[in-house]
C-alpha cells in the first residue's frame, strides 16, 4: 500500500488547476461510474459490519464515504468529517481490507493524530500513528494486512513513544504509512510514477483542519465513543476503544454530594431533596412535591468565544450532574451575550442529542459572542429551580445583585469569579488536569 510522498504547502489553501505544475484532468465518465459503483459496494459493507463489530461499524457510520479518482489519495485520508478513498484502490479491496481501511482512518480521528505532530519529522510521525492505529484495531480483533505498519517492540505505546523509538531506525523510509494525516490533506497533489498528467477530482474537498479545528473534531469524536459505551452492556465495548474511553476526563466535580451539602445549607434544614411544587413558586413558598429523590437544577453554559475549547470539560459535568439525584430535570441554557435556546433534559440521551454526537450534523452550540451572564438569572427567577450551575471562564457581567435563587460558579482555569455573591469550583481545562 504505497502512499506517494508529498510536498507540504501552506494549509488552507486547496489545489485547484492553476497552482498544478503539467497537464491535470477531471475523473473520465468511466472514473465516475466506477465511484459510484464502489461507494455502493462499501456501504453494504458497512451494513454488514454492523452484525460482527456494531460498535465500530456504527462510529465509522457517523462519517460520510467519498469516493474520489485523485492522485492526492493513492489509498484514503479523513479530515474527522469524511473518509476520502481512492476508487481505483477501493475497487481491490477484499472485505476484511475494507473495514481495516475504515477502522483505520477512525482511529486517527479518535486518537487525536491531527493535533499531536506539532514539528515532528512527517515520514517517522506518520509510522508511529500508524501503529498506534493499528495496535488498536489488532486488539479490537480485526485482521491487519500483511503490511500493515506495526512494531512489536512498542506495542501498546503512544504514538509519541513510538517516534522517539523511531529516531533510532535508521532507515524509516524502508516502511510506508499506510495513508495521510492532518496538513497533508490539502498538500499539493504528487506527479504519480512520472506520469505527468494527473487526475485531480473535485469530490476530493477535505476541510481546512487547523489546530483548534482538529481539537474540536477530537473533543466531539470522544464525547460520541464515550455515549457510545454507555448505551452498550459491559463487554461490549473493543478493547482498542476502551482505551480510547479510559483516557477521556472524567467529570471533575462529585455533583451529587456537594450539590446536597450545597441546598442543605443555602435552605435549611427542612430541604428533602423532593421537587418543589411550582403552583407555590409564584407565591414566595417553596413546598416539596412528588416523593422520591429529585432536583430542578438550571445550568447556563457559556457559549462565548472564549469558552469554545472548554466544551469538552462541561458536557463531562453536564453529564455527571444529570447523575445527582433519582429524578433531575436540568433546564440548560446556551448564552452568550443573550440567550440562544433554552432545553428541558433529563437523561443521558436528551443530553446527546443536544450535544452533537452525531458527527453528521453540526453542533448544536449556538453563540460565539461576548458575555452577559444576567439573561440567564433573569430567566432563573421566571423558572425558579433549585440551585443555578454556570458553566463558563468567568469573563463577562453578572448582575449586581445576588439572585434569590443558590448559585454555584462552575469557573474553568484560573479565571475569577464575575460576582461578588454564589459559591465557586474551578474546573481544569481538558488536558490539565
Amino acid at each position: 500500500m504505497n502512499d506517494a510522498p508529498t510536498s507540504p504547502q501552506q494549509q488552507g489553501d486547496l489545489l485547484t488547476g492553476d497552482s498544478i505544475q503539467g497537464s491535470w484532468r477531471e475523473p473520465t465518465p468511466n472514473e465516475q461510474a466506477l465511484k459510484k459503483r464502489v461507494l455502493i459496494e462499501w456501504q453494504q459493507e458497512l451494513r454488514d459490519w454492523l452484525i460482527s463489530y456494531p460498535f465500530i461499524a456504527k462510529l465509522v457510520m457517523r462519517m460520510t464515504l467519498v469516493m474520489v479518482v485523485d492522485v492526492r489519495v493513492p489509498t484514503a485520508c479523513t479530515d474527522g468529517k469524511h473518509i476520502f478513498i481512492n476508487a481505483r484502490f477501493a475497487d481491490r479491496c477484499s472485505s476484511a481490507l475494507r473495514r481495516f481501511v475504515l477502522g483505520h482512518e477512525l482511529y486517527h480521528v479518535l486518537l487525536g493524530h491531527f493535533v499531536r505532530q506539532y514539528g515532528r519529522d512527517r515520514l517517522r510521525w506518520n509510522l508511529a500513528v500508524d501503529s498506534e492505529a493499528n495496535y488498536r484495531l489488532m486488539i479490537d480483533g480485526l485482521p491487519l494486512p500483511e503490511d500493515a505498519v506495526l512494531y512489536p517492540a512498542m506495542a501498546g505505546r503512544s504514538a509519541e513513544a513510538i517516534y522517539q523509538w523511531l529516531l533510532g531506525h535508521p532507515s524509516p523510509e524502508v516502511d510506508t504509512p499506510f495513508d495521510r494525516h492532518g496538513g497533508e490533506l490539502l498538500a499539493p497533489a504528487p506527479l504519480n510514477g512520472g506520469d505527468k498528467e494527473m487526475v485531480i477530482d473535485p469530490d476530493y474537498a477535505p476541510l481546512r483542519i487547523d489546530v483548534d479545528t482538529a481539537r474540536q473534531i477530537t473533543e466531539e469524536w470522544q464525547e460520541a465513543v464515550k455515549w457510545a459505551a454507555l448505551e452498550n452492556d459491559a463487554g461490549i465495548v473493543p478493547a482498542g476503544m476502551q482505551l480510547v474511553i479510559d483516557d477521556i476526563p472524567a467529570p471533575q466535580v462529585h455533583w451529587r454530594g456537594l450539590l446536597r451539602d450545597f441546598l442543605r445549607r443555602h435552605l435549611g434544614g427542612s430541604f428533602t431533596w423532593n421537587r418543589p411544587n411550582r403552583r407555590h413558586l409564584a407565591q414566595g413558598r417553596y413546598l416539596p412535591g412528588q416523593q422520591g429523590a429529585a432536583i430542578s437544577i438550571m445550568v447556563g453554559l457559556d457559549t462565548s468565544g472564549s469558552t469554545r475549547s472548554h466544551l469538552g470539560t462541561f458536557l463531562a459535568e453536564l453529564s455527571a450532574l444529570l447523575d445527582t439525584a433519582e429524578h433531575v430535570e436540568l433546564t440548560l441554557i446556551q448564552c452568550d451575550a443573550a440567550i440562544q435556546s433554552e432545553r428541558i433534559i433529563t437523561s443521558l440521551h436528551d443530553l446527546r442529542e443536544f450535544d452533537g454526537s452525531d458527527i453528521h450534523n453540526s453542533m448544536t452550540l449556538s453563540g460565539g459572542g461576548g458575555t452577559d451572564f444576567r439573561p440567564v438569572f433573569d430567566r432563573a427567577e421566571a423558572v425558579w429551580p433549585d440551585v443555578v450551575v454556570y458553566l463558563t471562564d468567568g469573563c463577562g457581567r453578572a448582575p449586581d445583585v445576588a439572585p434569590p435563587i443558590p448559585v454555584l460558579w462552575a469557573i474553568t482555569g484560573n479565571g475569577a469569579c464575575p460576582a461578588t455573591w454564589g459559591s465557586v469550583i474551578h474546573l481544569k481545562k481538558e488536558g490539565n488536569a
